[in-house]
C-alpha cells in the first residue's frame, strides 16, 4: 500500500512554533561527545572553538593549537563544538497506520520536523531514519524540512511487525516516533534502544477515535497495514473488550518504558503541536522549555 504524503509540504508552522517554545530534553544530563562533554548550553555553531585538549596520536595536525605550543611546549588540539555536541538519533515508524489518517500523518511530519529543528538549533549531531519492520532507510535533513521525505519510501512493502531498530549510537539521545500499534512485547525494542546508555524517548502520536470501535452493527473494517477488508458485527460487549484491550496495550508500553528507564509520552494528533507537547510530553520530560 503506497504511503500517503502529509497534507502540507515544507516546514509546518506548527513545528516551527513548537521548536520556539520547546526543545528536546538536552538539559537532563551532560552528554558525551567525541572528545568531551556537552553541558546543554547549545552555544555556537558546529565550527565554533570551544577549548583545548591534549594531542593524541593520529590527530589532524591542522587542528594543533600552535600558539599554545609556543607558550607551553606541549602539543594541544583545538576542540570545536561538533566534537562536544550530543548525538541525536531519530527513528520514525513509517508503517501504514502512521499515515492512514490525515491528522496522524500531519502530526508525524510535525514531530519529525520539530525533532530536527530542535537538534540542529542546539548544534547536535543528528541522524534520522525511517523504520518499517526490519527495514531501515536513512533520511536527509533537506527532505525532512521540505516535506518530501516520504517519496523515498514508496517501495517499502507493508509490514505489521514491530520495528527492529539498529541505528542507535552509544551515549546519545534516541527518539522513536511511532503509534506503537503493532503486536508483541515492548521489551525487545526497548532493550535495543536503552542498552547503550544515553536517553531514550518515545513520542506516540495518538488519535482519540482509536480508543473505541465504530457504532454497533455490521460494519466493514479495513486493516490499514495490509489493506484487507472484512465484515464485523460490533456488539456492546465487543466494544467494551476492545476499549479495555486498547487501554491495556498502552499501559503495557508505559510500564515497559518505566522498567527500561525510557521516557514515554503520547502526543495527541488534534490541536496545535505546541499545545499537544505542553501536555503529557512536557510532564514526562520528553520535551523541555526552550
Amino acid at each position: 500500500m503506497p504511503l500517503s504524503p502529509p497534507p502540507r509540504q515544507g516546514i509546518q508552522p506548527d513545528a516551527e512554533q513548537a521548536a520556539r517554545r520547546f526543545r528536546l530534553p538536552f538539559s537532563s544530563r551532560a552528554w558525551s561527545g567525541a572528545q568531551g562533554n556537552w553541558t546543554g548550553t547549545g552555544a555556537g555553531s558546529s565550527i565554533d572553538f570551544q577549548g583545548n585538549r591534549s594531542y593524541q596520536w593520529g590527530d589532524d595536525p591542522r587542528d594543533i593549537h600552535w600558539a599554545a605550543y609556543a607558550r607551553t611546549g606541549q602539543l594541544t588540539m583545538k576542540v570545536f563544538q561538533a566534537e562536544l555536541s550530543p548525538r541525536v538519533d531519530v527513528a520514525v515508524d513509517v508503517s501504514e497506520s502512521m499515515f492512514f489518517h490525515e491528522a496522524r500523518a500531519a502530526r508525524t511530519q510535525g514531530l519529525l520536523q520539530f525533532c530536527l529543528l530542535s537538534a540542529t538549533a542546539t548544534g547536535a549531531q543528528v541522524r534520522l531514519h525511517a523504520v518499517k519492520g526490519r527495514r531501515t532507510v536513512p533520511l536527509e535533513n533537506a527532505d525532512i524540512l521540505s516535506g518530501q521525505w516520504l517519496a523515498r519510501l514508496q517501495d517499502l512493502p507493508p509490514d505489521e511487525s514491530m520495528p527492529s531498530v539498529s541505528v542507535w549510537r552509544a551515549n546519545g539521545m534516541k527518539i522513536l516516533i511511532s503509534d506503537l500499534l503493532y503486536p508483541g512485547e515492548p521489551d525487545t525494542l526497548l532493550g535495543a534502544m536503552t542498552s547503550r546508555k544515553g536517553l531514550s524517548v518515545i513520542l506516540a502520536p495518538t488519535l482519540p477515535e482509536e480508543a473505541g470501535l465504530p457504532a454497533a452493527g455490521n460494519v466493514k473494517l479495513k486493516n490499514c497495514e495490509s489493506g484487507l477488508l472484512r465484515r464485523q458485527l460490533i456488539t456492546p460487549s465487543l466494544s467494551r473488550r476492545y476499549a479495555r484491550a486498547y487501554a491495556a496495550h498502552f499501559e503495557l508500553w508505559a510500564s515497559a518504558c518505566l522498567r527500561h528507564q525510557a521516557v514515554f509520552a503520547r502526543v495527541p494528533c488534534t490541536g496545535a503541536l505546541t499545545e499537544s507537547l505542553a501536555g503529557e510530553a512536557f510532564r514526562q520530560g520528553a520535551v523541555e522549555l526552550s
